[in-house]
């Protein structure tokens, strides 16, 4: 699909671009791959230095890039985001027990961004205060605000989770499984 000028009948109605799918004859050429595989050896296993392995490492993950720009960050900020996992471990805990004893990794991202959230928002009323910045003051009420939303989403949404474990039973994921009926030849 490309954004084209508007002509035929589109022009007319007074339409200055259209969106269309581009003609077989201004496709632009494919382009092959290597046949070489210079990432594998001979046997088809990544090689060291592969282009894949190399990508690997920017992952945004608990080890990943964003571990490195939290290490370059100030001491009261990463004292901050440590009491952020401290609350959001505490926080899971409590939910895990009012519903049911089991919690999805959905709501448990909820309650870990919260927390971070929550983080955020104490550092900077701290920075506020400390430089006398109304601006910060603002962006930390904001936060605190998207930290609440985060909670209730996060109780909504274990409060239905734990509903729905009632009503289907333990093993929410039956409904993947085939019927009966179905897996007889």
């Amino acid at each position: 699909m490309t954004w084209r000028s508007a002509h035929g009948a589109a022009a007319r109605a007074g339409r200055l671009t259209v969106l269309e799918s581009t003609p077989a004859d201004e496709l632009p050429p494919a382009t092959g791959s290597d046949p070489a595989r210079q990432d594998r050896d001979a046997s088809g296993r990544f090689v060291p230095g592969n282009r894949w392995g190399r990508l690997a490492r920017a992952k945004a993950g608990p080890g990943g890039a964003l571990a490195g720009l939290d290490a370059k960050a100030t001491p009261e900020w990463r004292a901050a985001r440590t009491w952020a996992k401290r609350a959001a471990a505490h926080r899971i805990r409590e939910l895990t027990e009012l519903h049911g004893g089991d919690l999805s990794a959905g709501v448990c991202m909820l309650v870990v961004d919260g927390a971070d959230l929550r983080a955020d928002a104490r550092y900077l009323a701290a920075r506020a205060r400390a430089d006398a910045n109304p601006e910060l003051s603002r962006i930390a009420a904001g936060l605190l605000a998207s930290a609440r939303q985060a909670e209730r989403d996060a109780w909504e949404l274990a409060a239905r989770e734990a509903e729905s474990r009632r009503t289907v039973g333990r093993d929410v994921r039956r409904w993947l499984r085939p019927k009966p009926e179905e897996t007889k030849p």
